[in-house]
């Protein structure tokens, strides 16, 4: 399924290839219309991670209403919008997520790609819920995809989302959109956040996904206020010294053995290009120039490493994108904060969109498959493992 929804998104990006390089070629000189958005529709959250504050936050009162994202969604600014993912919090802690999701699929023109990250933990709502969002994608003729979040297997599932029988509730979702793919076509899979706790793990989360044939990417911990609200956590929780190699190694692992058409070896090379160079990015962003993020209040910000620059309950969408303020706070982040930044998000949009990086990736990639693969560092004695 990976492999067919890769070839389907290739073909879909193919098509709007030229309009790619024409839109990446004038954000050179000019602020463009954003054509990537990420939506946290609610910080209210069924789990209590360890690395992640948002559910502290979380006040469904504070959150947009549907009719209040329907006035917001009139503004000029996402004419553009080719891709929307969906975030909290959890989303399917909202009643009205399908009909959210209605609302970004009749009222952003240009979108191909609508998908939604999900904890899983109460299936009795993810399950209906991603179904028919699933359906009403497939029938628009937008790709849709969905990841259910695995933070470690059975009790360290459990230990990192404090939520009792987490890895067994979340295996419920898995199973059930696992068996919708069967009648629906849409991109499924896992993803886990790898942090001091659960590093000891990784191998065990990789060879359960595997023996489930499912399609996974790991993501290292990061640090953001404005999108995880967790800046406080960074000197608690980052993996540092022999952990950050044992990720590095681990990373390039993935690169080695896993396909060339799997979109995660992009991110997984980003990773380990990161954690041996001391932090210094080399990966493309389409925050850059064509992202922007939502927040569930209204809150508009450039990226997680943005401040909020204004609200759009309070003033036009694409006024405040546009404002000079914004426009030069988006400069201050350039400078100062993509240097090091190792967020992963969207960014194999960016390849597609910036093809030269994306070729580079191909060549080292390639080249990194002939060797043999490395075997893991192995954990250090007093590890946390637990």
């Amino acid at each position: 399924m990976a492999q067919s929804y890769a070839l389907q998104y290739l073909a879909k990006a193919a098509v709007s290839a030229p309009r790619d390089i024409f839109n990446s070629y004038v954000a050179r000189f000019k602020p463009i219309h954003p054509t990537c958005l990420i939506f946290n529709c609610t910080f209210v959250c069924d789990a209590r991670c360890e690395m992640c504050s948002n559910w502290q936050r979380g006040d469904r009162k504070s959150d947009m209403t549907l009719e209040q994202i329907d006035h917001a969604l009139q503004s000029p600014l996402w004419k553009n919008v080719e891709m929307c993912m969906i975030s909290g919090g959890e989303p399917t802690t909202r009643n009205d997520l399908v009909e959210m999701t209605q609302l970004f699929l009749d009222r952003l023109p240009k979108l191909r790609k609508y998908g939604i990250n999900t904890t899983g933990l109460t299936p009795h709502r993810a399950i209906p819920m991603i179904t028919k969002i699933a359906e009403l994608c497939e029938k628009k003729g937008v790709i849709f995809s969905c990841r259910v979040s695995i933070d470690g297997v059975g009790e360290m599932h459990a230990d990192v989302r404090n939520v009792k029988n987490a890895f067994e509730k979340a295996n419920k979702t898995i199973t059930a959109l696992r068996q919708l793919q069967k009648r629906v076509k849409f991109n499924f899979g896992v993803s886990a956040t790898i942090f001091n706790k659960n590093i000891d793990d990784c191998e065990n989360i990789l060879a359960w996904a595997k023996r489930e044939n499912l399609d996974i990417v790991f993501n290292m911990v990061r640090f953001t206020e404005a999108m995880l609200g967790n800046a406080e956590l960074g000197g608690a929780v980052k993996p540092i010294g022999r952990e950050e190699e044992r990720l590095r190694k681990f990373f390039m692992e993935r690169v080695r053995m896993d396909p060339m058409m799997d979109g995660q070896n992009y991110i997984h090379m980003h990773y380990a290009d990161m954690i041996g160079n001391g932090y210094h990015r080399e990966a493309p962003c389409p925050f850059q120039t064509q992202g922007i993020m939502l927040n569930p209040d209204g809150g508009l910000f450039f990226c997680e490493n943005s401040e909020v620059i204004g609200n759009v309950l309070t003033e036009d969408a694409e006024a405040l994108y546009f404002k000079a303020t914004s426009q030069k706070h988006r400069d201050w982040v350039k400078e100062t904060q993509c240097p090091t930044c190792l967020s992963p998000c969207q960014m194999n949009v960016a390849a597609v969109k910036q093809v030269v990086p994306y070729v580079k990736f191909l060549v080292r990639a390639t080249r990194e498959k002939r060797r043999k693969a490395v075997p893991p560092v192995p954990a250090a004695a007093g590890s946390v493992s637990d």
